[in-house]
């Protein structure tokens, strides 16, 4: 039987007392330790130092300094959300100074608050005599960070600077997971506790006035949806970011199986289940499949799973879903009935839901044939001409075609890797054409749409899973935005094999000029250094692929390769993603064809 394994990282030690005057800083790493934090990620300054020094003295954290704080947060993140699968999840870390080193953060710290990712970041301030006079390298953390994180705090003794960092990481990893900042003074980080101070780490319960936490479905509500199921002839499951942060995959799958219901998968929710299953409809929403777009408008009944109907899943609202009922479940009682109004509504933890719904005795299965055989016949719109775009490789240039080199990689590697996306085009091939097999191998920058988080995600991830294979893929224009972080990968010998897509342009953009701007190009060309002397700067292997048969042996050599290597591969500029929903379209707008534009404009 399948028993619920709670998200939250587990203390590492038992009580302790203290009474030999400790420091703010020496109870701040104490406390990181006892949340079993191994890897810290960041860049020291005048405001952190005092942690930093400490942290060099106690020998216990594996410190990787990014060569941007902003990587230091999608390090911290790749942490977070590639160990949740595993037996020892963790909570990334992530330290700044003060001024420029902490607003630095902020773009990594905003996209895990809209990807729903837990992470603490740690930032030094100015003393506090200082503050709000402008002194050198100030920036008003709290203030910046609190619109987009989900806790901010600021510790004014260093009393209470361990029971802050216990309640950071509680904050973090219960409900919907976010990020949490803490700001420390330096001369905070430097004082001595009071006399007598005690803590006590295991005991310690945080009292949250305001805080609510309803991890266990109500029966009611699971009693309705249960009926609505049973009524039902043209149920659709929606399969979000809940069900991979509560590591509930298995059971969406049982639950599907055993009711005969396809699933549809949000950007986040892809690799909760194995992509190529008989009941998975691939991704739905703007760049989704026709079978699980064309699903969702013919459904009688929506059944989502921890995700939050945004823009690019609904498209035009008054349109989404009007012959439908709404089963919602979501640990964010903010998110139901925000986008979409639902017939019933559960505020719980989705494995906690599934595993009453996977053996509820009332549940009963159907067959539904004729919905079955209407989803197959909706495969078939684009799979013909899809088939033979892969086979083929190559634009009318002879460029190559970036969904040949993913379906390739993904038929080498059977699936089984760890796919870590930039965002753009190639994200949205990565998506579609990689075959997941592995539960939770697939990260993406997704509500914030983050170009350059790729490079920096692939090394948390492969640090949280070492024995994984693990691929950053980016487009010629996310990759030089956060491409310094190959000094990170080079210093400590971490294990990514980075595939870069390189088409001259700001590839999605470009796409859009070419459906709805008359073919006009402005601002998208991109000219590229010689990617082949970085790498060598860098002391990275680097293959440039030109041709559709040096495809395969490239992606064969990266794979037997022990170490960090750098393939590149020059592609079709005029490649599109379909099928495409429009901005601010609906679902019966979706494009299948690519239609000629009217111009062709703009220079290479």
């Amino acid at each position: 039987m399948l028993t619920y394994r709670s998200p939250i990282v587990r203390l590492k030690t038992t009580p302790t007392n203290c009474e030999d005057k400790m420091t703010g800083k020496e109870l701040l790493l104490r406390a990181l330790k006892e949340r079993g934090v191994r890897h810290i990620f960041g860049y020291t300054g005048g405001a952190i130092m005092p942690v930093f020094d400490s942290m060099d003295k106690m020998a216990h954290f594996n410190f990787i300094m990014s060569r941007n704080e902003q990587g230091a947060t999608f390090m911290a993140q790749g942490v977070s959300r590639a160990s949740l699968s595993t037996e020892d999840p963790q909570v990334g870390v992530c330290m700044a100074t003060s001024g420029p080193g902490a607003m630095n953060l902020v773009t990594g710290v905003a996209d895990a608050q809209m990807d729903s990712v837990a992470m603490v970041a740690i930032t030094g301030q100015v003393a506090t005599g200082v503050i709000a006079t402008d002194a050198f390298q100030e920036s008003d953390v709290v203030g910046v960070m609190m619109p987009i994180c989900k806790q901010t705090y600021m510790p004014l003794q260093a009393d209470e600077i361990e029971r802050t960092v216990h309640e950071a990481f509680y904050v973090a990893t219960t409900g919907r997971f976010g990020p949490v900042v803490l700001d420390i003074p330096k001369d905070i980080q430097n004082q001595p506790v009071a006399e007598g101070y005690q803590f006590n780490s295991a005991a310690y319960r945080p009292h949250l006035p305001g805080y609510f936490y309803h991890p266990t479905p109500a029966r009611e509500p699971l009693k309705k949806a249960v009926e609505l199921i049973n009524r039902s002839e043209r149920p659709v499951i929606f399969c979000g970011h809940g069900v991979i942060n509560s590591n509930a995959g298995a059971l969406l799958q049982s639950f599907a199986e055993k009711n005969r219901i396809p699933v549809a998968f949000t950007l986040h929710g892809l690799s909760a289940m194995p992509a190529d299953h008989p009941l998975s409809l691939g991704m739905m929403g703007m760049h989704g499949t026709v079978e699980a777009n064309r699903a969702i408008m013919n459904a009688d009944l929506l059944i989502s799973f921890g995700m939050r109907f945004d823009d690019r899943v609904t498209g035009k609202l008054n349109e989404y879903a009007k012959n439908a009922d709404v089963i919602h479940v979501e640990i964010d009682a903010s998110e139901i009935d925000k986008n979409v109004a639902t017939s019933v509504a559960i505020n719980a933890d989705v494995y906690r839901t599934l595993h009453v719904l996977v053996n509820d005795p009332m549940l009963t299965s159907k067959p539904r044939r004729r919905w079955h055989a209407s989803i197959a016949e909706s495969r078939q719109v684009m799979a013909e001409d899809l088939q033979q775009e892969i086979a083929k490789g190559t634009g009318d240039d002879g460029k190559l075609l970036m969904k040949t080199i993913i379906k390739k990689l993904s038929e080498l590697t059977e699936g089984r890797d760890l796919i870590v996306p930039d965002v753009g085009q190639h994200q949205m091939m990565s998506a579609r054409f990689y075959n997941y097999q592995t539960p939770n191998s697939w990260f993406a920058s997704g509500g914030a749409g983050t170009m350059g988080a790729s490079l920096p995600m692939a090394v948390g991830v492969k640090l949280a899973r070492p024995k994984e294979r693990v691929w950053s893929i980016s487009g010629d224009g996310g990759f030089q935005m956060n491409m310094q972080e190959l000094g990170t990968i080079m210093e400590h010998k971490i294990d990514v094999k980075i595939i870069l897509l390189n088409n001259g342009y700001l590839g999605m953009v470009r796409q859009w000029q070419t459906l709805f701007f008359d073919g006009r190009y402005a601002g998208t060309p991109m000219l590229s250094p010689d990617y082949g002397k970085i790498a060598a700067a860098y002391d990275i292997p680097y293959r440039k692929v030109e041709k559709l048969e040096q495809v395969a042996p490239a992606l064969q050599e990266a794979i037997e390769h022990q170490g960090a290597i750098m393939l590149e591969f020059i592609c079709d500029p005029s490649e599109v993603i379909l099928p495409m929903i429009p901005a601010g379209g609906g679902f019966n707008d979706m494009i299948v064809k690519r239609p000629t534009p009217a111009r062709k404009g703009g220079k290479k």
